[in-house]
């Protein structure tokens, strides 16, 4: 092939020029500038993004973010496709740059100008505990206070109750007996982030005069004079406790022996439990001075949620013990406390006036654990009927006296994700049975009076009811 003396002059001129010069043969050919970039800040930071230069086309690449006078300059390795700049200015205008660089040519610069955040602090809301409420009763203010921006509130549980704003007041308003879930967050401000949100639960409860209720099982003790508790309902626990779980004393420090003599109906519709020395009742006794009485439904009757009530008359005396309380039906598999003890009633003679109600539960830490209330009356509880009552939904215990609320425990008050009186992991409902009896000193009946003798515990009827779609027809285990 034959070569023009004009282009072999061409050739031979260029490379003299790049020799006498000193430049780099690579100047000669444009560098490959960068694609797709992007910068992304926050207030203090920028990250800056490109498409991977392809292989052999850069050694390397340079970047530059300035802002005013000040500029900052970073060469990265050839296959660097990112940078984050740190430390700089909130609020403030950068001019981004980015260069492929070969040799010791640049290629044209990909700018990207943009501003980074304006600092946010961090925002936290105090969220006040609402009450709980009543069905009926007036809407109450709902209060919280972020540390910038103003607050909202929300409820994920609309048909138990409503979020109202009046003229820029917010209420929260009861719709139906339940757990009400409230929570306040806030949109923060231009200083202030956003406040995640808190929230508070709330016991919306129905007025117990306002209970629908409908029977669904009841012992009226209509039977005849001297006769013990119907044994279609009933079963009678004897003995003084040493052969039992709990142990002797009944796990109290009782001094009665249980006998079924010591249960007997009027035949005008009361059943009593007569507490008696060997003394003062030579026919009824067992290896105790004391004998008394106790009977279940255990195995006859057992309960899921509703309401529980029975009229009963208190009897006079230091040292006497009675009660009318329910255990977890699962107590023979399930050990006390896991199984769960509700306490509707327990009264001691030496306080005369004041009755009291409790729940027992294992915590947390598989501890026995229990919390209760108590009511003082004006004349002793021995003086006349009262009823004594407990309304038993899945996250809520209510006991009453003649249908007033004396004390409620919430599930959320035990801590417990799942306590003994409401559903379990697996969504299974408990069952409880029925327990009444009159013990004589122990632990909670205190030192018996001397000289006594004698204790009725007198009880007119046990009912219970579904209430506002909770109970039903009871079982036999």
């Amino acid at each position: 092939m034959k070569t023009s003396k004009k282009t072999f002059a061409a050739v031979l001129l260029a490379s003299l020029t790049v020799g006498i010069l000193g430049l780099d043969a690579n100047a000669l050919t444009p560098v490959t500038k960068a694609t797709k970039v992007a910068v992304v800040t926050t207030a203090t930071s920028a990250t800056i993004t490109w498409n991977p230069f392809a292989k052999g086309k850069v050694t390397a690449i340079k970047i530059i973010a300035a802002n005013g006078s000040k500029k900052t300059t970073k060469t990265l390795s050839a296959t660097a496709k990112s940078y984050r700049f740190t430390g700089l200015y909130p609020n403030s205008t950068y001019v981004f740059s980015v260069y492929g660089v070969k040799g010791t040519s640049s290629s044209a610069a990909v700018v990207v100008r943009t501003k980074t955040k304006v600092f946010l602090w961090d925002n936290t809301i105090f969220f006040g505990q609402p009450d709980d409420m009543m069905i009926g009763e007036a809407d109450q203010i709902l209060y919280a206070l972020p540390t910038g921006g103003e607050a909202n509130f929300t409820t994920t549980t609309p048909t138990i109750c409503s979020v109202v704003k009046v003229n820029d007041i917010t209420y929260l308003r009861p719709v139906a007996e339940g757990e009400c879930s409230v929570s306040a967050d806030s949109p923060g401000n231009s200083q202030y982030k956003p406040a995640p949100a808190v929230t508070r639960n709330v016991s919306i409860s129905i007025p117990m005069g306002s209970l629908e209720k409908t029977l669904l099982w009841s012992e009226e003790f209509d039977g005849a004079a001297g006769a013990g508790p119907s044994s279609d309902n009933w079963v009678i626990e004897t003995g003084d406790g040493c052969n039992a779980a709990p142990g002797c004393g009944w796990g109290n420090q009782e001094s009665q022996a249980y006998a079924a003599c010591a249960l007997k109906q009027s035949g005008n519709g009361i059943m009593t439990i007569t507490a008696s020395t060997k003394l003062a009742e030579p026919s009824c006794t067992l290896n105790k001075n004391w004998t008394s009485g106790k009977f279940t439904t255990q195995g006859k009757q057992h309960f899921t949620y509703g309401y529980f009530e029975a009229r009963m008359k208190m009897p006079v005396g230091g040292g006497t013990w009675p009660a009318f309380w329910t255990l977890g039906s699962n107590i023979g598999t399930v050990p006390w406390p896991f199984s769960g003890e509700l306490d509707i009633m327990e009264y001691a003679g030496n306080a005369p006036t004041k009755s009291t109600s409790a729940a027992h539960y294992a915590n947390s830490l598989g501890l026995h654990e229990y919390k209760s209330g108590f009511q003082t009356h004006t004349a002793p509880l021995s003086n006349e009927f009262h009823t004594y009552g407990m309304l038993w939904t899945p996250n809520k215990v209510t006991f009453t006296f003649n249908g007033e609320t004396t004390f409620v425990l919430k599930k959320s008050d035990t801590g417990l994700a799942n306590w003994p009186f409401g559903p379990s992991a697996a969504g299974v409902h408990p069952k409880m049975y029925l327990i009444l009896n009159l013990a004589m000193g122990g632990n909670y009946g205190g030192r018996i009076a001397g000289g006594y003798t004698k204790a009725y515990f007198d009880i007119d009827y046990v009912r219970y009811y579904s209430t506002n779609g909770y109970g039903s027809a009871p079982t036999n285990n």
